[in-house]
C-alpha cells in the first residue's frame, strides 16, 4: 500500500489500512467523489498495490516487485457491485475462486482480488474469473506495480486477513516462476520461429525498421524512462502490420528497454488486440518507403490508392505516359502531367462538393538530389505542351514586331499578345500583364530548377509573389495599381499552372513558411533514391505515338464549359471522410489541414481524367482522382506535417512528431479530461483538449456519463 498514487510503497496490514483511512480522510473524499462527482479528488486517496508483496529497492517498479500471490480483476462498468456480490455469495465463489477482496471502487466499478492458480499466469486467472462472473474487465491489470484506490470499509464487502500475511519462500518461488513462464515461453518460441525464417520484412531487416519507426515517432534512439511503456505499446501497434499480428514475433523483434518480460508481453498483447484500421497506417508506409520498400508496402494493403496505377488502368494520355516511363518514375510522370493537361483544358470548369466552380489548376514540385533524373520532365513538357508552344511562337512574333516598332518611334497598337508559357523569373507586373492578355486562360510555368524561382522571390516583391501563387491556385482575382510610368496596372482573375523541379534543400527553402498556405496547395513528389542505380531508361516515343498524344492534347484544348462530376465528388468525399476519421483518432493537426486541399487536388485531377475518358465518370477516372489525392496527401504529410504540427503547438522549431498515436484507442473505457491532457502532453502535443472532446461527443465516439467523465462508445 501507499499513502498516495505517487507515494512510497510500504508493508500492508489491517492496522496500517485503518490508519490510512483516518489520516487521509478517505470517507470525506469518497463522499465528494461519489455524491458531488468531483472525480479529481480520487488522486488524494491512498492506494493498494495488490499484486506486489514488496519492492526490493523500495521504489514502485514492476521489475523490483515481489509477487504477492494475488491477481486483480478490475471491472469498470458501474452499478454491478451489488449484483456481482450477490452472485459471489449465493454461489459460494469466495471458496471456489479463492477470492480475497471484494469492494465497490472509488469510481463506482468493482474491484476483486483473488489468489492465483498454481501453473497459471495472472492474465489466465483474470480471464477465468471474468468468464465465471460474466463481465468485461480492464486487460491492463497485469503489471505487478499496478495500484487501485483505497475505499472506506463501508464499500468493502469482503477482505481476507490472509492478504496481510507474508508468503512462504516456497510460495514466493512459485509465483515468481509463474510470472516469468509466459515470457520465457515466448522467448523460446520466438527463437524457434527465428531459426526458421529470416528477421526481415521484404528484404529490409526488422532492426532497421524499428530504428526508423522510433525516429519517426520522435523517440530518437530509445524512449526516456517514463515513456517506455507507451513507446512499446505504440511501436507494437504499428509493427504488428508487418509481423502477421504475431505477439511472439513482436516480443523477439522489439527492444524491451528494461521492462520486465511479463510487462513486455502484456503490453504487446494489448497493442496487437486493440482496434485497427483495415489498411497499414500511413506512418508505417512512410518508414518502409524511406527504407526502400515503397512498392512492397503498398501491395500488402487492401486500398489500391496506395499503389501506383498499373497498365491498362489509366485514362487516355495518362496510360501512354505511364507506359513510356520506367517503374520508379511513373508516379512522378503522372503527377507532373497534371499542370500541363490542366493548361490544355483551360476552358473547362466543374463544381466541387462545396458548390464552388473549379478549374484544373495545379502546382507540382518534384524533388530529387542532383543528377538523379529530374530532367525527364523536359521531354514530357515538349510533348504535351506542343500545341501551346506553337501558339506562343506566333504570339511572340507579334510581341517582337510591336516592340521593334515602338523602339523606332512608330505609333502602333498593342497586339496584347496571348503568350501563355511564362518564365520562372517573371516579374509581378509582367505576370499581371500576361494574365490580362490571356483572357481567362491558364498561364503556365515550367521551372527545371526551383532555385530560379527562389532567387526571383528574394526581391522586394517576395510577399506579393507568394500571394500571387496562392491566389492563382484558388482562381481568385488579383491586381495592382500603377506605381510608376513603366509599371502595369490592372485586375484579373488568375488561372495558372506550374511544374517545378529541385533538390530537397532548395525545395525546402522555397516552401519554408508552413503557415503561408502554399504548402497545402502544392503537390510535392519525391523521386526514388537513385544513388548507385543504373540510369533510368524511358521508352522512346515513335512518331505515331507522338501524333496520337498530340491529337488528344488538341482535343483537350477544344473542351469547354461546365461539367458535372457527381461520382467523382462522392468518391473524393468518402476519401476525405476517411482522413477526417484518422484525424479524430490520432489528433494530429496536420492531417486535418492537409486532407482538405489534397482532396481538392484529387478532384481537379478527376476533371482531367473525366475529359480523357470521353466525358464519362468511368471507374478509371474515379480511381485516378482518388489515387492523386492520396499521393498528394502522402507527400505533403511526409514533408510538411511536422512543421505544421510544431507551429500549431507553439514550439520554437519543428520537432519530430510523435506520430499518429490513436489517442481514443489509448484511453481507458472511461476517462477524464486530465487523462487525455496527460496522454497528449506525454507525446509532446498541446494540452488543450476542449475542442477534441466536443468533436468526439458530436461524432458519437464518446458519451459524457458524469462531471469530467466520458465513456467510449
Amino acid at each position: 500500500m501507499a499513502s498516495s498514487f505517487s507515494g512510497k510503497p510500504r508493508k500492508a496490514s489491517m492496522a496500517a489500512y485503518r490508519q490510512l483511512l483516518a489520516e487521509n480522510h478517505v470517507e470525506e473524499i469518497l463522499a465528494d467523489v461519489k455524491q458531488n462527482k468531483n472525480l479529481s479528488r480520487k488522486k488524494e486517496l491512498p492506494v493498494w498495490l495488490p499484486l506486489a508483496e514488496c519492492f526490493t529497492n523500495g521504489t514502485r517498479k514492476a521489475e523490483d516487485a515481489v509477487p504477492s500471490g494475488l491477481f486483480f480483476l478490475d471491472i469498470d462498468e458501474k452499478g454491478l457491485t451489488e449484483e456481482l456480490w450477490g452472485k459471489v455469495w449465493t454461489e459460494n465463489l469466495i471458496d471456489e475462486c479463492r477470492i480475497a477482496y471484494f469492494a465497490e471502487s472509488a469510481g463506482g466499478g468493482t474491484h476483486i482480488w483473488a489468489w492465483r492458480t498454481p501453473g497459471a499466469t495472472i492474465e489466465e486467472d483474470i480471464q477465468k474469473l471474468a468468464a465465471r462472473l460474466g463481465v468485461s474487465y480492464d486487460s491492463h491489470v497485469t503489471d505487478l506495480a499496478r495500484c487501485c484506490f483505497m475505499v472506506s470499509e463501508q464499500y468493502v464487502r469482503f477482505l481476507d486477513p490472509a492478504v496481510f500475511e507474508p508468503l512462504t519462500e516456497e510460495q514466493k518461488a512459485s509465483y515468481s516462476s509463474q510470472n516469468n513462464r509466459i515470457a520465457k515461453s515466448a522467448e523460446q518460441e520466438c527463437s524457434m520461429v527465428n531459426a526458421e525464417c529470416s528477421m526481415n520484412y521484404k528484404g529490409i531487416p526488422y532492426e532497421n525498421i524499428v530504428s526508423g519507426l522510433l525516429l519517426k515517432l520522435g523517440y530518437g534512439d530509445a524512449p526516456a524512462e517514463g515513456e517506455r511503456n507507451m513507446a512499446l505499446y505504440t511501436m507494437s501497434r504499428y509493427m504488428r502490420f508487418i509481423c502477421d499480428f504475431d505477439e511472439q514475433k513482436l516480443f523477439s523483434i522489439l527492444p524491451h528497454w528494461g521492462l520486465s518480460d511479463h510487462e513486455t508481453i502484456s503490453t504487446i498483447k494489448s497493442a496487437v488486440g486493440s482496434t485497427r484500421p483495415s489498411d497499414m497506417p500511413s506512418i508505417m508506409k512512410d518508414v518502409l518507403s524511406t527504407l526502400g520498400a515503397v512498392a512492397e508496402a503498398g501491395q500488402d494493403g487492401d486500398d489500391e490508392a496506395f499503389v501506383a496505377p498499373v497498365d491498362k488502368e489509366l485514362p487516355g494520355i495518362l496510360q501512354d505516359l505511364s507506359d513510356h516511363a520506367p517503374e520508379e518514375f511513373r508516379e512522378a510522370t503522372l503527377m507532373a502531367a497534371m499542370p500541363m493537361l490542366g493548361t490544355l483544358a483551360t476552358s473547362v470548369r466543374a463544381k466541387y462538393r462545396d458548390g464552388k466552380l473549379n478549374s484544373p489548376s495545379f502546382i507540382v514540385d518534384i524533388e530529387a538530389p542532383q543528377a538523379t533524373g529530374k530532367s525527364f520532365v523536359d521531354t514530357e513538357y515538349e510533348l504535351l505542351m506542343d500545341p501551346i508552344i506553337k501558339q506562343d511562337e506566333v504570339e511572340w512574333q507579334k510581341e517582337i514586331e510591336y516592340s521593334l516598332a515602338k523602339k523606332n518611334g512608330e505609333e502602333v497598337e498593342n497586339p496584347c499578345s496571348q503568350i501563355r508559357i511564362i518564365e520562372p523569373n517573371i516579374g509581378v507586373s509582367a505576370f499581371l500583364e500576361r494574365a490580362l492578355y490571356a483572357k481567362g486562360k491558364h498561364l503556365f510555368t515550367y521551372a527545371p530548377e526551383i532555385e530560379t524561382v527562389l532567387k526571383n522571390n528574394k526581391g522586394g516583391a517576395w510577399t506579393e509573389k507568394n500571394d500571387l501563387f496562392r491566389l492563382a491556385y484558388d482562381n481568385k482575382p488579383w491586381g495592382q495599381h500603377r506605381i510608376s510610368k513603366d509599371s502595369f496596372s490592372g485586375k484579373v482573375t488568375l488561372y495558372y499552372n506550374m511544374v517545378m523541379c529541385g533538390t530537397p534543400n532548395k525545395c525546402r527553402a522555397f516552401f519554408a513558411d508552413a503557415e503561408s498556405g502554399l504548402v497545402s496547395r502544392v503537390t510535392p513528389v519525391l523521386l526514388p533514391d537513385m544513388v548507385g542505380a543504373k540510369m533510368p531508361k524511358f521508352k522512346t516515343w515513335t512518331k505515331e505515338e507522338e501524333e496520337k498524344v498530340k491529337r488528344q492534347c488538341l482535343c483537350l484544348m477544344d473542351e469547354e464549359g461546365e461539367v458535372d462530376l457527381p461520382l467523382i465528388n462522392q468518391a473524393i468525399e468518402e476519401w476525405d471522410e476517411g482522413k477526417r476519421q484518422e484525424y479524430l483518432q490520432t489528433l494530429r493537426y496536420s492531417i486535418d489541414v492537409l486532407r482538405r486541399r489534397a482532396a481538392l487536388n484529387g478532384f481537379r485531377a478527376g476533371i482531367i481524367a473525366y475529359l480523357l475518358e470521353g466525358r464519362q465518370e468511368t471507374e478509371r477516372a474515379i480511381k485516378f482522382a482518388i489515387w492523386y489525392a492520396e499521393r498528394c496527401f502522402h507527400y505533403q504529410l511526409m514533408i510538411y506535417g511536422n512543421k505544421i504540427d510544431a507551429l500549431r503547438d507553439g514550439t520554437i522549431s519543428a520537432q519530430v512528431s510523435k506520430g499518429n498515436i490513436r489517442y481514443l484507442d489509448a484511453l481507458p473505457k472511461e476517462f477524464s479530461k486530465e487523462d487525455l491532457v496527460n496522454l497528449r502532453l506525454a507525446n509532446g502535443e498541446s494540452g488543450v483538449v476542449k475542442t477534441i472532446i466536443y468533436r468526439w461527443v458530436k461524432e458519437g465516439k464518446i458519451v459524457k456519463i458524469d462531471t469530467n467523465l466520458w465513456q467510449k462508445c
